[in-house]
């Protein structure tokens, strides 16, 4: 395809910028990468992002290059501008002249919303693909690590009454900002006073109900009100209704979760409810686990780990066992491990063809279902069986002796289990001993507490469990389990150098970015290592640096 874009050019440098540059001794980084990585890929990559027509950009590849300066230093879209005005090593990176001074921080931060993820993704698979040319990545025994850690955005998380109206507002918000005039004509006879109510510290529960009430029923009138016959015919010359929609669905979502009708058959049973209340707040122990805890982040969550509360998201980290980053994600914080494991894989799979020889993990991507989808993309996982002891203190399940051919358990004292249920939920069988031999046997204290007899479980992944822990115990699965600190080596440089462990920004989407550019500027760096040797300095010799 032809790329009929034409983009801004700075012709050649004067002979006063060469004369500056060449005083200046190789940057021990830039210098590197600009000899070992092509990145005019970006102008053909991102052609698709302009028409060709009107003011002529600048190039892909030179704000590409001002992304990674960006993540290097991790730097604020202004501190970049003024990073670019003031640094000759920069400038001559970017090969710009002296006097250059011509980016924004606008247009910096415009430039990145508009590149989005596929197209970050895409430039770090590029520069990916350069290192392969490099040999190094992708050799036939190569191993993969994958671990993740806490991305905290400093969430403010808002009850119930304070989320709803914090949804309405900014529901309303763009309807009088961005819709068409008739359209917000149309809005101001909308009833939306309980908005702006406050309540006092000397409020009655009572006059929260009520307050509550009225809130969650204006939120459905308003919601209602843009399905009206009346109204639809004007949103439809409303080009920015989308975003509307899904303020709307956010909205939609925070009610059903935070707010339940009042059945009118048990209101009078309530002596506590006031006779207006049509709404009330769902119970906490009633409201799903997986609910939006923010109307600006609704993709954020809370995880609690080892007593920690974290808010926000994790970061996925998938590299190899020599500390080449392959792949990034940033999920929400509540999302299983393992949940994202799989395509990240199948990504490599896909565009470089390579399948490790071995996924290394710790024991949250050790679950047999996890195990068992790897395998089918002919990927072996060695990573830690997570045991299951008794709570009770008491005998243990692998005191009890599993027979195959009978699909029956024998019990310390030679007993048999009498019979058995599967649970699709728990994915695996509960098998249970009789309840006369349990209560007449001389280990019965030993072994249970239950007057109903001894039960065993036993997972549906028993088998691959038993492979995978006889596998950990030899000195091979030791010795693979020990390479594991590489990745935790990658996560601490991600978040301390390249400031994914405290963050500017909240959204998943701006947080994705930033994670691929840091992607990006670890890999760059651990190339310059690996094709620069001795490591380079700053050459303090004229002549050397002239040379």
């Amino acid at each position: 395809m032809t790329n009929r874009v034409r983009y801004k050019n700075f012709d050649q440098l004067s002979f006063a910028d060469l004369l500056v540059y060449s005083k200046l001794p190789e940057h021990p980084f830039w210098s590197c990468v600009e000899s070992k990585i092509d990145f005019s890929f970006a102008d053909t990559l991102c052609a698709v992002l302009y028409t060709g027509m009107g003011q002529r950009p600048y190039a892909p590849s030179l704000k590409l290059k001002v992304h990674l300066i960006q993540a290097y230093y991790v730097l604020s879209d202004r501190l970049v501008e003024e990073k670019i005005i003031g640094d000759l090593f920069i400038k001559r990176f970017l090969q710009v002249p002296v006097d250059f001074f011509g980016f924004d921080h606008s247009t910096i931060g415009l430039d990145r919303t508009r590149m989005g993820e596929a197209m970050f993704r895409a430039c770090h698979l590029y520069i990916l693909a350069q290192m392969y040319s490099h040999g190094l990545w992708g050799d036939k025994n190569e191993q993969w690590i994958i671990d993740s850690f806490p991305t905290s955005i400093h969430m403010v998380r808002r009850g119930a009454y304070r989320l709803i109206k914090h949804a309405m507002i900014r529901l309303v918000q763009h309807l009088r900002k961005q819709a068409p005039k008739p359209v917000r004509m149309a809005a101001e006879s909308l009833p939306l006073d309980a908005m702006g109510v406050r309540l006092s510290s000397a409020a009655t529960s009572a006059d929260f109900m009520l307050a509550y009430s009225k809130l969650v029923a204006q939120a459905y009138g308003l919601l209602q009100w843009f399905n009206n016959e009346n109204i639809k015919p004007l949103l439809e010359d409303w080009k920015g209704y989308s975003r509307s929609q899904e303020l709307q669905a956010i909205l939609i979502r925070i009610l059903e979760e935070n707010s339940r009708p009042v059945d009118p058959d048990h209101h009078g049973t309530k002596t506590d409810l006031p006779a207006d209340v049509q709404f009330e707040k769902t119970p906490y122990d009633k409201r799903p686990k997986d609910r939006i805890e923010s109307a600006v982040d609704p993709e954020a969550r809370t995880a609690f780990k080892r007593s920690k509360a974290t808010t926000g998201y994790k970061t996925q980290n998938l590299c190899t066992t020599e500390g080449v980053i392959l792949d990034i994600r940033t999920v929400p914080a509540n999302e299983h491990d393992q949940d994202a494991t799989a395509d990240m894989v199948a990504t490599l799979q896909h565009f470089f063809g390579q399948t490790p020889a071995a996924l290394l993990g710790d024991a949250a991507y050790g679950h047999g279902r996890h195990r068992m989808k790897l395998a089918r993309q002919g990927i072996q996982v060695v990573a830690p069986v997570q045991q299951s002891p008794n709570p009770t203190g008491l005998f243990q399940a692998t005191r009890f002796t599993y027979d195959v051919d009978k699909d029956i358990f024998i019990c310390p004292n030679g007993e048999q289990s009498v019979r058995r249920s599967h649970s699709p939920k728990l994915e695996g069988t509960q098998y249970r001993f009789a309840k006369k031999t349990c209560l007449a046997c001389p280990l019965y204290t030993q072994c249970t507490h239950s007057q109903s007899g001894r039960s065993v479980f036993r997972s549906d992944y028993a088998n691959l469990y038993e492979q995978a822990q006889a596998y950990n115990e030899s000195l091979a699965g030791q010795a693979d389990l020990l390479k594991r600190y590489v990745v935790e080596r990658k996560n601490n440089e991600l978040k301390n150098d390249c400031g994914l462990g405290l963050t500017r920004t909240h959204s998943r989407a701006t947080l994705q970015l930033k994670a691929l550019g840091a992607a990006m500027v670890v890999n760059l760096k651990y190339m310059v290592r690996k094709l620069l040797n001795p490591k380079p300095g700053f050459l303090r010799h004229a002549r050397s640096a002239l040379g």
